[in-house]
């Protein structure tokens, strides 16, 4: 509101600014942008380095196909060195959002993800998965708040998993049924509670 005088007499004025609901917040936006793709990169470095890239840039861990584990975005090799091929990605604690999954594409070897306790993973997020539906057969979905009924029905196409683990999902409002529903899609697909060796915190 603003007042003003004319004639000696106070005029208040009402501005009514338009209300965009699709604008992004600006956390959001710098989460977007250390998670989106970058193809040059990919066409010049291949998938499994620009993919550990993203990975690590946002604070989650890769394990090579060599069984060597990096945590460290700084400890990545060269750039004119080769890299081995990505076999699980660790996104505990994280911020890898749905904005990057499909770094996945192309990566040929991924065998386990875990996302524990990412505020950023949603539904978006595990329909991105199928990128590495291919060769994934392990999956950890645990205390992501933001993921709901919805998207743990979306892994219905992760046709090779053999192992998935789902606990601690605050906004899944019916999750044993979700547990009958992919039992149903995935019959290969054993479905577990937290137990020892998983990420609970």
């Amino acid at each position: 509101m603003l007042r003003t005088l004319r004639n000696n007499v106070a005029i208040t004025r009402k501005f009514f600014i338009p209300q965009n609901k699709q604008v992004r917040s600006f956390w959001e936006y710098v989460n977007m942008m250390f998670n989106k793709p970058d193809t040059d990169r990919l066409k010049q470095f291949g998938p499994d380095r620009t993919c550990a890239e993203w990975v690590l840039r946002n604070g989650g861990r890769v394990v090579w196909a060599d069984g060597t584990k990096l945590a460290d975005y700084n400890s990545l090799p060269p750039e004119k060195q080769p890299v081995k091929k990505i076999l699980e990605i660790d996104g505990t604690d994280s911020s890898i959002s749905h904005y990057g999954f499909p770094h996945l594409i192309g990566c040929t070897a991924i065998r386990k993800i875990i996302l524990h306790n990412n505020q950023y993973i949603d539904d978006r997020a595990l329909k991105g998965l199928s990128y590495a539906s291919s060769s994934l057969n392990y999956l950890q979905v645990s205390k992501c708040v933001n993921v709901t009924d919805t998207g743990l029905k979306e892994l219905k196409a992760l046709g090779n998993l053999e192992t998935l683990v789902l606990f601690s999902l605050a906004s899944v409002s019916d999750l044993e049924g979700c547990k009958q529903y992919l039992t149903q899609q995935l019959p290969k697909c054993k479905i577990e509670d937290c137990g020892i060796g998983m990420k609970e915190k």
